[in-house]
């Protein structure tokens, strides 16, 4: 499993995303669209119009793509399934 999250900075809901799952032990990248371009330009080609922060894609073994929009703790725990 593959999961890619775009924030930036000063985000407090992407600090407590990436909190949270550190405690829970998943991997993860995290890309500052406020400090690199090439992140900025890569959010906005996956976002599908949605330009809130944190975003997450999670792409599975099989290659299935889910994409959340903030911290919605329920439906990452259904996608991650824990």
């Amino acid at each position: 499993m593959k999961i890619t999250i775009y924030s930036t900075t000063t985000c407090a809901f992407c600090h407590v995303l990436t909190t949270w799952l550190e405690k829970e032990n998943i991997p993860y990248v995290k890309k500052n669209t406020d400090e690199d371009d090439s992140a900025l330009m890569e959010f906005m080609s996956v976002n599908d119009g949605n330009i809130g922060v944190p975003f997450t894609v999670i792409q599975d073994d099989s290659g299935n793509v889910t994409k959340i929009m903030g911290f919605d703790q329920a439906k990452f725990r259904q996608v991650l399934g824990i």
